[in-house]
């Protein structure tokens, strides 16, 4: 009987930490908008990737000298906040508050001055006051039918999401050391399978946001994007449990979910990444068989040695990407329409065309494609903007 794991944690932003001392970050992006009157403005606030569990409501707070105080509160995600009627005037207050399961779990503010026809910059600080951890095993052939996870004293039971098993805590105390203790179950879900005990600190390290402000005859764009407070831990069962593992043979059992091919400047072109997902339930070896192609000029790159443990994901990059799974060397990803293909042997494993002018192919920012939309993945409308290395993307 297999007794250990393998625990990999990762944190928002695709930064790395060991199993103690975790990073809750908060990442960077933008968005756009625009119009209103001359005294009065109108203000959108762009939500990105946010996946907060237990999430009840997001609130923003705007105030100032001279001007009334403006509160907006929303119970989803799905869209845009919109606020409107601010008036121009020097130090006008923005603060963003995010709730889930009755507290206060992430906070942020910022000064700005608000005039017509001027674009300035400021940093806001994103403040995690509290974690949540969700842990995802993938289970491939292997017998695990179910499982809990005692943390702080409190049992989870794991749910099947995808091929995985996926536990969700509730809200987590930070900087506060946390017995761990996974069990997973066989057919019967009596016999123990697996077993894991380990402690766990949840810390928070805050990062300056850039904040967009666009002033055009009074109207102002908010762009923020707030970073998930949610850890993400994978525990990995030992190679023997997963079945097979071999080569891929049929079309589809590996394909793209995200490609970076066009950094913010030609100088930033050695940081090109391609994300693959292995969609079977087999280990998936990559070796001289296969091959990334460049198919409108037949350029390729052998891959010597990759593994892909099943329902996982493996990153591809070139020289300046840290934390790659496999280094593309030369192998330069286009950034206005390319024919990419994997092939292994003879079989195409997968292959995309993509264009900038069907596809989200802009600069500074990767595609993705989430995993409910591979079967229609040759189309630009399953992709979407951002970055989610070694997890399902996330569209609007």
């Amino acid at each position: 009987m297999f007794r250990h794991f393998c625990i990999l944690c990762v944190a928002a932003c695709s930064l790395w930490s060991a199993i103690i001392g975790l990073l809750v970050v908060a990442c960077s992006g933008g968005g756009s908008g625009g119009g209103g009157g001359e005294r009065d403005g109108t203000v959108k606030l762009f939500l990105g990737k946010l996946q907060i569990p237990m999430f009840d409501s997001i609130s923003v707070d705007v105030s100032g000298d001279n001007m009334a105080n403006i509160h907006i509160s929303k119970s989803t995600l799905e869209d845009n906040l919109k606020i409107e009627g601010i008036p121009q005037g020097e130090y006008r207050r923005f603060e963003v508050k995010i709730f889930a399961s009755g507290k206060l779990v992430q906070k942020g503010e910022a000064d700005v001055n608000i005039k017509a026809g001027e674009s300035i910059t400021i940093p806001i600080k994103l403040e995690a006051l509290f974690g949540f951890l969700r842990l995802e095993i993938p289970l491939g052939n292997s017998v695990v039918s179910s499982g809990k996870l005692l943390l702080d004293g409190i049992e989870y039971n794991m749910k099947m999401e995808n091929g995985k098993g996926v536990f969700n805590t509730g809200v987590l105390p930070l900087n506060t050391e946390l017995p761990l203790k996974i069990y997973l179950l066989g057919i019967n879900n009596t016999d123990t399978l697996f077993i894991k005990e380990t402690k766990i600190t949840l810390s928070s390290i805050s990062q300056s946001e850039a904040i967009q402000l666009t002033s055009s005859k009074g109207t102002a764009n908010l762009e923020i994007t707030i970073s998930s407070d949610s850890i993400q831990m994978k525990a990995m069962l030992p190679e023997s449990v997963y079945g097979e593992k071999r080569i891929p043979r049929e079309y589809g059992e590996i394909f793209f979910t995200e490609i970076y091919a066009s950094p913010a400047t030609t100088e930033d072109d050695y940081f090109q990444y391609m994300e693959l997902y292995n969609f079977s339930s087999d280990i998936l070896q990559l070796s001289n068989n296969c091959k990334l192609v460049r198919m409108d000029n037949g350029t390729e790159h052998k891959i010597t040695n990759l593994t892909i443990l099943p329902m996982s994901y493996a990153i591809i990059g070139r020289n300046k990407v840290t934390n790659k799974d496999y280094s593309c060397g030369g192998f330069t990803l286009l950034k206005t329409t390319m024919r990419l293909g994997l092939f292994c042997g003879d079989s195409a494993i997968d292959t995309l065309t993509y264009s900038n002018k069907t596809f989200p192919v802009i600069k500074g920012t990767a595609m993705q494609l989430p995993l409910k939309n591979y079967e229609n993945r040759t189309l630009g409308s399953s992709w979407c903007l951002g970055f989610s290395p070694r997890d399902d993307a996330i569209c609007p």
